[in-house]
């Protein structure tokens, strides 16, 4: 696993997320039954139909050219399962994640990242800082897990926004 993951790191180029993208829902595919111990069920079973062609990859805040490095060194220095598990978990997230250019209204520290249920049929936006979500401009309470929002839900919700 940890040499497989590092092989991953090592071919990581910010000219194509896709395919690295596409590598790591290969890894977490691969690896199921170890993710699912530390992955929630439902997430880990969207997580595995990810597909680079439906997100727009890479549009966060997120420094990929430093974090990869990073997260390479950690799996060198021994990083076990777990913590690959959600490494990766954590990586895909950030990787699919469309942040807006709207700040958190409730802590006011980062940006609003678009996401959607489960059943994609509500667009979410939701905070990474203080873990905020709201719908339509409204404070919401969500029970179930969020995904990053998918290419047609972000083209969706900024089409409604420009109107």
């Amino acid at each position: 696993m940890n040499e497989e993951i590092l092989n991953i790191y090592e071919n990581f180029q910010n000219e194509s997320l896709s395919i690295f993208f596409d590598d790591l829902i290969s890894f977490i595919n691969k690896y199921h039954l170890e993710f699912s111990k530390y992955i929630s069920g439902e997430y880990l079973e969207s997580m595995e139909k990810f597909e680079a062609k439906n997100f727009i990859l890479g549009h966060s805040d997120d420094n990929f050219e430093v974090a990869i490095p990073y997260y390479k060194d950690l799996i060198e220095q021994g990083l076990d399962k777990e913590n690959i598990c959600r490494q990766v978990s954590s990586l895909v997230w950030d990787l699919s994640g469309y942040l807006l250019d709207k700040i958190c209204p409730n802590c006011h520290d980062s940006n609003l990242r678009l996401t959607s249920s489960i059943d994609k049929k509500q667009i979410i936006t939701f905070c990474d800082e203080c873990l905020y979500t709201g719908i339509d401009g409204k404070f919401v309470e969500i029970d179930e897990e969020i995904l990053p929002a998918n290419k047609n839900q972000v083209n969706s919700y900024l089409k409604q926004q420009y109107m």
